[in-house]
């Protein structure tokens, strides 16, 4: 019988911690052995509500004290460069919480560091296993829509209206300097479909503000139009969005519109839904069957340790070198948010 995989959790620092612990869990084969915060309250959180056996305050002590065939990193952004590259020093693979990292300049580190060792490194996105997203790329190939020329993303929540309510641990996410606003938080939702289906935009523009607290270092909304060789898009995210007509009251709309018709993606009940409208027999609408994930990539934790058992590379929307691009975009509209200017996109990594 093969031994149960060992798992390090470094930062309790994300609200999605609970989630992939509870992940973690659902799998008979694997064990969460230890983790590391430097946050006292994080550490408690760990040690006495979720029962973890070891808990320590330094990322050090997690590698130096354990054998680990694996590290699920919930740490503030500016901090993901330091975890990937830690994790590629010790040979350990890495399950690192969304986004990639905080700048374009990061991103390219954690690329090279974990290619440069071999580990296996994924983000990890919660919508892994709506394969609406991978269903609607391929329709758009296939011309359902005729050539794509207009894009829209809107996603966001509310959390920066019950900001006390936000454990201490987490306020990092108001932050700018450490990689916190609604911009970093939520662009990656709609950076990822917008590279899928849009391709590269060649530069932005962007506005941003800060409305629940102006004296919060991080917009809390913002809004970026993407200029692309044949079309336009925008991007709108909020940390101040209060109830949404989406299952859960998190916002989370796409649209891709073409020559012939439109494509719309939608959170459901059952998880992200896609519909296609046209100026004929679908002009209300038709909702598109999805196939099923399957069960190994039903979310990031199952298809992290499917790598760790199996080996192979994970789906393209988990791998580093795709989450570069959607780094990319992201790091050019936070220059355009903080300049005021319009932004190139810089070019893709190479080698």
């Amino acid at each position: 019988m093969a031994k149960p995989l060992r798992i390090g959790i470094a930062g309790i620092r994300h609200s999605h911690i609970r989630t992939l612990l509870g992940h973690w869990r659902e799998d008979p084969d694997a064990e969460i052995v230890a983790a590391a915060d430097g946050f006292a309250s994080a550490r408690a959180l760990a040690s006495d509500e979720w029962q973890i056996p070891h808990v320590y305050e330094t990322l050090d002590e997690l590698f130096d004290r354990h054998e680990l065939d694996g590290v699920t990193a919930t740490l503030p952004n500016t901090r993901h460069a330091e975890i990937t590259e830690l994790c590629a020093e010790h040979g350990v693979a890495l399950l690192l919480e969304k986004p990639m990292a905080a700048s374009l300049a990061d991103a390219d580190r954690m690329v090279l560091a974990a290619e440069a060792a071999g580990i296996t490194a994924m983000i990890n996105w919660p919508n892994l296993g709506d394969t609406a997203f991978e269903r609607a790329a391929e329709l758009l190939a296939e011309g359902a829509i005729g050539a794509p020329r207009q894009f829209v993303y809107r996603g966001g929540n509310d959390i920066a209206t019950r900001r006390d309510d936000v454990p201490d641990w987490f306020q990092w996410l108001f932050d700018a300097a450490d990689g916190g606003g609604s911009w970093t938080d939520y662009a990656g939702y709609g950076a990822a479909p917008c590279l899928m289906f849009m391709g590269r935009p060649r530069r932005v523009v962007a506005r941003g503000t800060t409305l629940a607290d102006p004296r919060v270092p991080a917009d809390d909304a913002a809004v970026v139009i993407l200029e692309f060789a044949r079309g336009l898009g925008i991007m709108q995210t909020s940390h101040v969005q209060v109830g949404s007509a989406s299952p859960g009251g998190h916002l989370m709309h796409i649209e891709v519109g073409g020559e012939h018709g439109t494509l719309l993606i939608t959170r459901g009940p059952g998880g992200a839904e896609l519909r296609i409208f046209d100026a004929g027999d679908r002009r209300d609408g038709e909702l598109l069957p999805v196939p099923d994930a399957p069960p190994e990539w039903r979310n990031g934790v199952a298809g992290f340790a499917h790598l760790l058992r199996s080996g192979g590379q994970p789906v393209e929307r988990a791998s580093l070198r795709f989450n570069r691009e959607v780094t990319a975009l992201i790091d050019a509209g936070m220059r355009a948010l903080t300049s005021g200017a319009a932004i190139t996109l810089p070019p893709a990594l190479v080698g």
